[in-house]
């Protein structure tokens, strides 16, 4: 056999080979590590548990860090499950206070601070969280929830002069570990809400090696017992790994009608978390996200608005593209609403009911929805959302498109004349294209009635920057809802959560006080009617215009199993499966 020959036969066992091993790969299944790839809309400042409020940073972290409950994956109307806790809370002293133990040996993710050593979760590193929160100095959008409830709150940061170097030495008395296992809350008076607020980012755990470590800036790390450990930000994504040493936890067992007919209860009773490494692409911009899907660089899609026509062919069915790719079209609603802000402080707008009303009169709300989700969302007809308790679905639309009248309410306002016609600023909530088109929308027909208008085009880091410091004039917000309760959305009408959520800078002392007595009440009733009565003041004052009720198309490859979209339940991860 010459020497031309060997080389032959070499390569061609070579490339057998090589074919046989990319066969059984995709037949037989492989042994190689499973990586799921995911995108993130926006970009956002901070991870740390007291700051990160958005979205995509909450998606992020909530594969990390672990609240004491969470809400059971596949069932609907929502419910709610220890995590770390052993069990729900233990109610004492007529509801004031809460005794909630902890599950034992509970690893943290390895980190230098541990100095190589195993860290395992105490009731402690709860109440450094609680710490945190109470410090002014952080500025936490979740620190309204806790204020005025838990007992030492309001004062803790004072006490410690916002020295975070104190907070290991300083009791809270409202939040203590009484042994490594338990921990304690004592409230001022009984809320109903207090076990969903213990299922948010915001009431993680935080060891005090990990504060000391970082000097308590937390806003670049995430250090937790989830069962993905953060790896960092490298280049444009966010990447994680399968934890190895999570504790045992497993995937549901029962699920409510959805769950049985989608075929998602397969994987009960297995071991999670299945896929070992996780990676979240920032792609802000729309057809970069598409195109990645497309290319299989990432493996779920949430489509944008503006993409929805390219769903279909011309006979309303699966593009022939999509069909190619074997990919399935799901759509999911959320709990999210939208409306149009005004800032209530600011001259021109807060101080003009008639100018408002005009704006509100201007808005074509049936070309809205068509325009910005292509018919796929419903028109809200109340600040509440559809599955939320105190929603009335009869409930009429307060405004309705009618130029004659806004024109009207604009002569009322002392705007008759074009040369008297002032500048709205409107400020967009990002700088993807449906943001862009949303802006044109809202300009054209507040144009249409004489007004004349500026946009103001953001990153939705700087929208959210300075909306909590109430520097925009008029735009449009959003909210997806964080617990199933009213309450959750009312709160951005609060006077004294601004500057913070309160984007509209809103202050009504009667809209405070039913707040305030909304969050004392346990009876359904009751609370459904204070929500009601605290709507009717909102529509009257007009702070807000509600826009629509939010759904998502999500594109999925057959391979990714196990997927049930939530704006509520951010650590899905974990449930989710690659089956090739």
């Amino acid at each position: 056999m010459n020497k031309r020959t060997i080389v032959f036969s070499v390569l061609f066992f070579a490339l057998v080979s090589l074919g046989y091993l990319t066969w059984t790969k995709f037949k037989f299944g492989t042994s190689s590590p499973s990586l799921l790839s995911l995108a993130l809309d926006n970009a956002f400042d901070s991870l740390d548990p007291s700051q990160a409020y958005s979205d995509d940073s909450l998606i992020v972290s909530a594969q990390v860090l672990e609240p004491l409950f969470q809400y059971h994956y596949l069932k609907r109307p929502y419910e709610i499950q220890p995590l770390v806790a052993e069990a729900l809370p233990q109610f004492e002293e007529k509801g004031l206070v809460l005794k909630i133990k902890i599950l034992k040996g509970i690893s943290f993710h390895d980190h230098p601070a541990f100095k190589g050593k195993s860290r395992y979760l105490k009731a402690e590193d709860f109440v450094n969280q609680f710490k945190r929160l109470a410090m002014k100095s952080l500025k936490s959008p979740g620190r309204s929830l806790f204020s005025g409830l838990v007992l030492g709150f309001d004062d803790y940061g004072q006490k410690i002069n916002e020295n975070w170097k104190k907070v290991k030495s300083t009791p809270l008395e409202g939040v203590t570990a009484v042994d490594d296992q338990t921990l304690m809350i004592k409230m001022s008076r009984s809320e109903p809400n207090m076990i969903y607020y213990l299922a948010l980012n915001f009431a993680v755990p935080v060891p005090w090696e990990i504060i000391e470590f970082f000097d308590n800036k937390l806003d670049k790390t995430l250090v937790g017992t989830g069962p993905y450990e953060y790896s960092g930000f490298s280049s444009n994504f966010f990447s994680m790994k399968k934890f190895a040493k999570y504790r045992l936890d497993y995937y549901p067992s029962s699920g409510d009608r959805y769950a049985n007919v989608e075929k998602l209860l397969v994987s009960s009773k297995e071991k999670i978390p299945f896929i070992d490494e996780v990676r979240f692409y920032v792609t802000s911009q729309e057809e970069e996200r598409w195109q990645k899907f497309l290319k299989r660089e990432i493996d779920l899609l949430t489509v944008p608005k503006t993409f929805i026509p390219k769903l279909y062919d011309h006979n309303g069915e699966l593009s022939a593209e999509l069909k190619s790719k074997d990919v399935k079209l799901m759509h999911f609603p959320i709990l999210a609403n939208r409306w149009l802000s005004f800032n209530m402080r600011n001259p021109l707008l807060g101080k003009n009911d008639f100018l408002r009303r005009a704006i509100a009169y201007s808005i074509d709300y049936t070309k809205y929805v068509q325009v910005l989700s292509q018919n796929t969302n419903l028109r809200a007809n109340s600040i509440l959302v559809p599955g939320i308790s105190g929603y009335l679905p009869a409930k009429d639309f307060r405004f309705k498109y009618d130029p004659a009248l806004a024109k009207a309410y604009l002569k009322q306002a002392g705007f008759d004349k074009p040369e008297k016609m002032p500048t709205i600023t409107y400020s967009t909530r990002g700088n993807q294209s449906i943001h862009l088109l949303e802006a044109d929308f809202i300009k054209t027909h507040l144009e249409a009635i004489g007004l004349k208008v500026k946009i103001e085009v953001l990153a939705f880091p700087d929208f959210i920057r300075k909306g909590r410091a109430g520097e925009l004039m008029f735009f449009t917000d959003n909210w997806l809802f964080d617990y199933p309760d009213g309450e959750n959305i009312l709160q951005l009408l609060v006077s004294r959560n601004f500057p913070g959520v309160n984007k509209s800078a809103y202050s009504n002392s009667l809209i405070d006080k039913l707040y305030d007595e909304l969050k004392q009440t346990t009876s359904m009733d009751q609370r459904d009617r204070i929500i009601q009565q605290m709507e009717e003041i909102v529509f009257n004052d007009l702070p807000w215009i509600p826009l629509m009720y939010e759904s998502s198309f999500v594109l999925q490859y057959p391979e990714i199993k196990n997927f049930r979209k939530s704006s509520i339940i951010r650590n899905y991860v974990k449930y989710l499966k690659i089956e090739r």
